[in-house]
């Protein structure tokens, strides 16, 4: 079994702003027209089982819409997260809905909603994310479409960890993407789990892997980010990795089948 842990398509209403925005601002093709279909499409060309799509409320007034449309959408196989704005007005009653309405996480970017882990007025979303069982997925390290300093670095990132350790945190990018070095000694092998989107190809195969061992193979999750990545190349690329099968399979699907409650 495949899962991709890491993807992207957007309503149709705003799809066309979204490709436009990848051309000019990320200087990227989509590897798809950025749908629904287009990612059913590019899993059935590659191989893969399921997908984890990734909204983002962007402004505290578009949580409930975002949420409410990730609740339509969310069924195999392209499963959804919730999502969540830093200013959202009483968020441990959102966080609450969000788990009711079945969605097992929230997607969160630090850059993009600009805030900062530390931050203790975001303190209710974290408590009430571990009183809920719903997992945190965050980006992490540096971002392609915004200027430095970043909000997510490894420091940071393993401060945020150690206030709440009883948050399920899932690191995009392998745990800070373009931080790789600082990664491997701040972040690898906490009890966090990482997602490997946008990464192949872009660190070496060597230290790619040996951050995965160092971490544990047990809290790695396949990841594309799609359409930003091609599925196919991506996953031809991980397979080539030198891991064992054992390790494989749990990153390409055993442990992201834990986390999202799918019968592996």
């Amino acid at each position: 079994m495949v899962i991709d842990f890491h993807t992207h398509y957007y309503p149709d209403k705003i799809v066309g702003r979204a490709v436009q925005h990848a051309k000019e601002i990320l200087n990227c093709e989509p590897a798809t027209d950025c749908t629904r279909n287009g990612l059913v499409e590019s899993m059935q060309k590659a191989g893969i089982d399921y997908s984890l799509a990734l909204p983002l409320a962007n402004t505290p007034d578009n949580v409930r819409g975002v949420n409410r449309w990730a609740q339509i959408n969310n069924q195999a196989p392209v499963f959804l997260l919730g999502s969540i704005h830093p200013q959202t007005r009483n968020p441990a009653e959102m966080i609450s809905k969000i788990a009711a309405m079945g969605l097992r996480g929230v997607k969160m970017h630090p850059e993009f909603q600009n805030f900062c882990f530390e931050d203790e007025s975001l303190f209710p979303i974290w408590e009430a994310c571990i009183e809920n069982d719903i997992f945190v997925l965050t980006h992490a390290g540096e971002d392609v479409s915004t200027l430095a300093p970043y909000r997510s670095d490894p420091r940071r990132l393993r401060a945020f960890h150690k206030r709440f350790k009883e948050l399920t945190l899932v690191l995009a990018h392998l745990g800070s993407w373009g931080m790789w070095d600082e990664a491997e000694e701040f972040i690898a092998g906490l009890p966090v789990y990482l997602d490997l989107a946008f990464t192949l190809g872009r660190i070496t195969d060597e230290q790619l892997v040996r951050i995965i061992r160092k971490h544990g193979v047990e809290r790695v999750l396949f990841g594309t980010d799609s359409p930003w990545c091609d599925q196919r190349k991506t996953l031809k690329h991980f397979r080539n990795l030198p891991l064992t099968d054992r390790e494989k399979n749990l990153i390409l699907g055993l442990n992201a089948a834990k986390l999202l409650g799918i019968n592996s």
